[in-house]
């Protein structure tokens, strides 16, 4: 019997080599592949508001994560939160909607939040948005956008006069800045955001958000220290995505740094951790304020190896998980579930 197995395993590797290494055979191979790639679509599914981690890192290397990025999407809406490096690869294997894009909201200006706008803004484009992309943020965001608009604008011209007027027009490729103070609301639909204060110092303005989609809520932190404020805002959320220091794990690195003479790397090491959240200081919110569900993203450092991962989940109660890039939380309305894939 293993034999037989055996034998079959070894002619089917052999078709396999002769197909891999044959002109007909891997045209025939391509054109299955793109027919599948191509006829994959996002599916929404029921009545539920879906949050996609499209960027687990900080500016701190973390091979194969992308920098801050969240995305929130209903049926009806889909709102994307910070646009970090490399996030809009992650939303594009996702197979988000970009062309139903209703806009960006921004925490802070830090590069790490802001890298990729013009990305989000070129795909959700070139997909057939049917308005200009929006870019909400506190104040500052005119200044951010308006250079942005600048230093893209040949591309966008490049682009229109390649493809047509007609097919993409300039003026959807412009991106239109609302400034989003804390404290204000947007309201679309089912849909309520909020954007409260976030404790960044020396970084001002900076801002978390609440999200609302009929009885489920959300909120995303964005960069920030634990406050009375953010305390106040998650209690009894159903999902906090927020950021997340380890200090054992930064102790250490600059430990390393200062010991190899690294003194640049070491003080850049020692002034992030006074304007992040610390993993003890979040535990302790967390259990004082009732939130159903909490994920560490932006994590400072993004854990790399199953030691850092360790570590950081040293003490961490059960309803806090540690996030990875294409993560999913799925809050069906009217359960009071969240579902994490």
């Amino acid at each position: 019997m293993v034999r037989a197995v055996l034998i079959i395993l070894a002619i089917g590797l052999s078709i396999i080599a002769v197909v891999l290494n044959n002109e007909s055979g891997q045209i025939f191979l391509l054109d299955r592949g793109v027919k599948l790639a191509m006829a994959q679509d996002y599916e929404h599914g029921d009545d539920s508001l879906r949050v996609l981690v499209c960027g687990s890192s900080s500016p701190l290397p973390a091979a194969g994560r992308a920098q801050g990025c969240i995305a929130i999407i209903t049926p009806e809406h889909f709102f994307v939160i910070d646009s970090g490096a490399g996030s809009t690869r992650n939303l594009q294997s996702a197979n988000m909607p970009l062309n139903r894009l209703d806009g960006v909201l921004v925490t802070h200006f830090h590069s790490d939040h802001i890298a990729e706008l013009y990305e989000v803004n070129l795909i959700s484009w070139v997909g057939g948005r049917p308005e200009p992309m929006k870019v909400y943020g506190p104040k500052g965001i005119k200044k951010v956008i308006s250079g942005i608009n600048d230093t893209y604008e040949l591309d966008v011209q490049y682009r229109t006069e390649h493809h047509s007027k007609a097919f993409m027009p300039e003026k959807l490729a412009v991106l239109q800045p609302v400034r989003l103070d804390a404290d204000e609301a947007l309201t679309i639909g089912s849909l309520k955001i909020t954007s409260f204060s976030a404790d960044h110092s020396p970084i001002s303005p900076a801002v978390s958000y609440k999200i609302e989609y009929k009885d489920r809520v959300v909120v995303v932190t964005g960069d920030t220290n634990v406050t009375t404020t953010l305390a106040e805002q998650v209690k009894g959320i159903d999902l906090l995505l927020t950021d997340a220091l380890s200090l054992p794990i930064l102790d250490r690195m600059i430990a390393g740094a200062t010991e190899a003479g690294r003194t640049r790397g070491a003080k850049i090491l020692k002034d992030v951790q006074d304007y992040h959240a610390s993993t003890e200081k979040l535990i302790e919110m967390i259990g004082a304020s009732d939130v159903q569900m909490t994920g560490f993203y932006h994590m400072v450092p993004a854990p790399t190896n199953i030691v850092m991962e360790k570590i950081y989940k040293n003490d961490l109660p059960d309803n806090v998980v540690l996030t990875d890039d294409g993560m999913w939380f799925t809050l069906p309305v009217g359960s009071g579930r969240v579902q994490v894939d």
